[in-house]
């Protein structure tokens, strides 16, 4: 029999599903897929890693921490997917107490985590299993040991097959089907000769769905590694067509051998060089989270701000792991984020097409770039009471650190803004100032230009010329 929680989840459900297809803009639903990335501490140090390795970790300081975790908490009842990454998450500080924290308040499998694989042990085998985890995803960016050892230092490919295989005899131990196996696969100039092989590897080990991503250069992995884009990055006509080509003709072979195969950054990559990107099917193969039922064939609308909350160590607040932060956390709430000003613009640009000016990615999503997207035709039928859904706002605790960590921050804010204020009016009088300087300038040269003050002008050097002649 269904409880009011699995009612307030399917109703959530089914209005997330109207306002996508109606394209509503300020949002009455909750996100359906929470993610967090908890921190960017890692065990193992990866070449092509594009986050910062500077500590920071959205659940400490504790008291801060057990803020964030109250208003986590309010969102938990209607997800489908929370979605926990680090760094590698299963050395982050507070991951255990976010997994107790989300049993309290949901039976539903909803947890998935994104790790290198390392960490797997017999214990965490078996929790993944028992708890059950809804998704473990494992980033694999080789076919072969030798290639993985070296972009993934500190890591060793035999090690995380194996681990996985822990993972498959608990599932078998325990009967279930859960958690499903995923993994990530950043191409890059020295591994996607190996695809077919990684292809290969992952269906021998039970992965269900593989992605298939090019590699993000950012200010912190070029600064770790300056020769990184130079190295790793596929830019050259003839690198591009050979890995068109390769694809080409291993999608085909390997696609009924996975669930899902999805692409991101590819199509935009093989347009820029004049290539055909559709058989990558990454319109309807992307990494939309929680969004199958949104649309019966591909998205001509990506459906993730109306799905989807990312939420990364240092606060910033996403609607899509790809693209420009909407706010942080640290300033708002996270149910004013989900409906901030600058969510609701980027859900408006998007409609019309102008996915860059809204923050999208232009390695990811540039293919998109134009293509508008307005409401549907056909006529979309409410989903019933939407009272506890709508009445359900998360709320946050005013007198927890985290409230305290807020008010502070826009104080600050208050005294930026009061400052830039105060430098526009300065540089305005200084402008002013100028102007008025010129203007006085040109005045008095017009002054002098004109022609009784020349006669004047010329007649006292006249009769100052006679008074030296005097005797």
């Amino acid at each position: 029999m269904a409880t009011d929680a699995d009612r307030a989840y399917q109703d959530n459900l089914e209005l997330s599903k109207v306002e996508y297809q109606r394209r509503e803009v300020y949002l009455h639903s909750h996100p359906r897929c929470l993610s967090l990335v908890l921190g960017n501490a890692c065990n193992i140090d990866c070449i092509h890693c594009y986050q910062a390795k500077n500590g920071d970790n959205l659940l400490h300081p504790e008291q801060v921490g057990l803020g964030l975790r109250r208003e986590l908490k309010a969102f938990y009842p209607f997800v489908s997917t929370l979605r926990v990454q680090g760094g590698e998450v299963l050395a982050m500080r507070g991951f255990r107490e976010l997994v107790d924290d989300l049993a309290e308040v949901v039976r539903r499998p909803v947890l998935s985590i994104s790790t290198n694989g390392t960490l797997i042990d017999e214990q965490w085998a078996e929790q993944l299993v028992r708890t059950p985890f809804a998704n473990v995803t494992i980033s694999i960016d080789g076919g072969t040991a030798a290639t993985y050892n070296r972009l993934r230092r500190g890591a060793d490919l035999h090690l995380v097959l194996a681990n996985i295989e822990r993972i498959n005899r608990w599932k078998a131990r325990l009967a279930s089907t859960r958690p499903y196996l995923d993994s990530f696969f950043v191409v890059m100039r020295s591994n996607f000769r190996e695809i077919p092989q990684y292809l290969d590897l992952m269906a021998h080990h039970q992965i269900t769905d593989v992605s298939l991503l090019t590699m993000e250069i950012s200010p912190e992995n070029s600064a770790r590694v300056p020769t990184l884009e130079a190295d790793e990055s596929i830019s050259s006509r003839n690198e591009v067509r050979e890995l068109h080509d390769l694809l080409h003709q291993a999608l085909p072979r390997f696609r009924s051998r996975f669930r899902m195969m999805r692409m991101s950054g590819l199509r935009t990559l093989f347009e820029a060089h004049g290539l055909d990107g559709d058989f990558l099917c990454e319109g309807e193969q992307n990494l939309y989270p929680d969004s199958d039922d949104l649309a019966a064939a591909g998205f001509d609308l990506c459906p993730n701000p109306w799905t989807t909350l990312f939420l990364v160590e240092n606060g910033d607040a996403h609607l899509c792991f790809l693209s420009q932060p909407i706010g942080n956390l640290y300033c708002d709430s996270l149910s004013h984020l989900w409906n901030s000003p600058r969510a609701i613009a980027k859900r408006c640009d998007m409609i019309a097409g102008r996915y860059l000016a809204s923050g999208c990615s232009r390695q990811y999503c540039g293919w998109r770039e134009g293509k508008a997207s307005p409401a549907r035709r056909e006529a979309v039928q409410s989903p019933g009471p939407l009272s506890e859904i709508v009445s359900t706002q998360p709320s946050c605790d005013h007198q927890a650190p985290l409230a305290l960590v807020r008010r502070l921050m826009k104080e600050e804010e208050r005294k930026r803004l009061a400052s830039e204020q105060l430098t526009r009016d300065a540089e305005a009088r200084a402008e002013k100032a100028i102007r008025d300087f010129y203007s006085l300038n040109a005045a008095f040269s017009a002054y002098r230009a004109s022609w009784p003050v020349k006669v004047a002008h010329k007649l006292s050097r006249i009769a100052g010329f006679g008074q030296r002649r005097k005797p």
